[in-house]
């Protein structure tokens, strides 16, 4: 089970650095493709829900599988953050597992996510701004967690501002499946 989320946690944090705005060209173009066109988890995102539901900007989507494990990253045009990774893996374990071994010691439960649920802040990280992650087994036995982390310089007050809205998305994707 660990050997699984570490894959999703490395696939993901790959697909974050790959997505770093060092060299790339002011004039370059952005795509007008659909977030689900990158294949992944992207499947389960759409532009223009995500940024409704988190009031941002973004427009440039990145997916991966490997195994049972899907991931995306969504990112602004402008640069690397703010950035939304979703992974979604599948697994066998029930809600008393999930909640003992998978969710975090310091996070809170989400009632009404998934079969268990948790959210949590995450504090700002040495080039990124503070974040919030939301993360949930779900009905359909796959452990899903969404990612915001915010540009550098954004207050933690706007990370607390952002987990409500990102249970909202959740609920909205967790209606979705592979």
């Amino acid at each position: 089970m660990r050997r699984v989320l570490l894959a999703v946690v490395a696939l993901s944090a790959t697909l974050v650095a790959g997505c770093d705005d060092a060299g790339a060209s002011p004039a370059a173009q952005t795509s007008t493709a659909p977030a689900a066109a990158a294949g992944g988890a992207c499947q389960l995102l759409d532009f223009g829900m995500v940024n409704a539901k988190l009031g941002l900007n973004l427009s440039v989507a990145a997916g991966a599988s490997m195994d049972n494990s899907f991931s995306c990253v969504l990112q602004s045009a402008a640069g690397s953050y703010p950035d939304l990774v979703l992974s979604v893996s599948t697994t066998t374990i029930g809600a008393d597992v999930f909640g003992s071994d998978v969710q975090p010691k310091d996070a809170q439960a989400v009632p009404g996510l998934g079969v268990a649920g948790y959210q949590m802040p995450t504090p700002a990280a040495e080039k990124a701004g503070p974040g919030v992650e939301v993360g949930w087994l779900a009905g359909n036995k796959r452990i899903i967690k969404l990612s915001l982390r915010l540009a550098p310089g954004a207050g933690d007050d706007q990370a607390q501002a952002a987990l409500p809205k990102m249970v909202e998305l959740a609920k909205l994707i967790d209606l979705s499946s592979l």
